[in-house]
């Protein structure tokens, strides 16, 4: 302790694109004995905490936050500092001794400057800080809308972890070094394959000796995010499985290249359990069983650039009403 100041041996930053696994990553540590003094706070920039649901399941005793105002660059305010005290309270008042580390995962809207120009701010802890940004092997590249966001996550990042492995090619993977080179030669890339030596390669002290000074981003500025859309789908009851894949697949085909994500959690008609629905672009991850309580909210994030609300709600317009989602734009913009 310094001070009245507490001691964080590290702050990890873990930013990267919609879809690239961060949160994959990061249930991977989460996972491992040696994350045991790991406290997290995770931000999304729709209606409901998906990641932090799905954060939470990987560890039922893991000390977390949530941060459910947006999108964390944009409307960070004292939020992020409060969410850093309460984390650190908790841990006081259970007993259990300091952390090793904290860890953010950003929404993959979020640019590095502005929430490191927040951090810089908050006085009543040390802590060493690391950037880590997720590069998707499969798509490395992004699109104009998304540029500006992609390259300033990598341009920070002390650490890029290439992600998706057991799906790319070898033309692939070299793909995705050329570009993390590009943006940032001097980072440490993270290229393995198997996820549990990957999640301990990228938290491991032998990767963390330089964490980089906060001053040398101060100069990122906050992107514009006019161009994309948040929105939320919510379904009256519990819906059936066929109906569902039926608005999945019309919402793919209406938004085509434009629909970035789709990400959720849906009762579906006959059990008790949810559906996490997770859609990178168009395509659509196999969807997965959570048990969940009564107050994790339902619904649909959807994250499209050029897509207004009146889209959205034509699209839905043929459905019977009690299977018609209410979709509606997000109280959490990315704007």
């Amino acid at each position: 302790m310094v001070g009245t100041r507490e001691v964080v041996p590290e702050f990890v930053l873990l930013t990267g694109s919609l879809g690239s696994g961060k949160t994959t990553l990061l249930c991977d540590y989460l996972s491992l004995p040696e994350s045991a003094d790991t406290g997290v706070i995770v931000n999304e920039a729709g209606e409901i905490n998906i990641d932090g649901a799905i954060v939470s399941s990987a560890r039922r005793d893991l000390p977390m936050t949530l941060l459910g105002n947006g999108c964390v660059c944009c409307s960070l305010g004292d939020d992020l500092h409060s969410a850093i005290d309460e984390l650190l309270a908790v841990r006081r008042q259970s007993g259990a001794g300091g952390f090793r580390r904290i860890v953010l995962e950003t929404s993959g809207l979020a640019m590095p400057g502005p929430i490191l120009r927040s951090l810089m701010r908050y006085d009543r802890a040390e802590y060493r800080l690391r950037i880590v940004s997720t590069l998707d092997a499969l798509a490395p590249m992004a699109d104009e809308v998304t540029f500006p966001i992609r390259s300033a996550q990598l341009t920070a990042a002390r650490s890029i972890v290439f992600t998706k492995l057991d799906r790319a090619g070898t033309d692939q993977v070299t793909a995705a070094g050329c570009v993390a080179k590009q943006f940032n030669p001097a980072a440490c890339r993270i290229v393995v394959a198997d996820r549990t030596a990957r999640a301990r390669a990228v938290f491991d002290p032998m990767y963390t000796e330089t964490a980089m000074p906060i001053s040398q981003f101060e100069a990122i500025a906050a992107t514009d995010h006019s161009r994309l859309g948040v929105f939320f789908a919510e379904w009256p009851t519990d819906v059936a499985w066929g109906d569902l894949t039926d608005w999945l697949e019309d919402l793919a085909g209406l938004c085509g290249d434009r629909l970035l994500r789709a990400k959720g959690l849906v009762a579906v008609a006959g059990t008790p359990k949810c559906l996490l629905i997770d859609g990178v672009g168009a395509t659509f991850a196999e969807p997965r069983w959570m048990e969940l309580d009564h107050s994790t909210r339902r619904g649909i994030v959807i994250i499209a650039r050029d897509i207004d609300l009146a889209e959205l709600t034509a699209l839905s317009a043929d459905y019977p009403e009690d299977i018609k989602p209410v979709v509606k734009r997000s109280k959490r913009q990315a704007a």
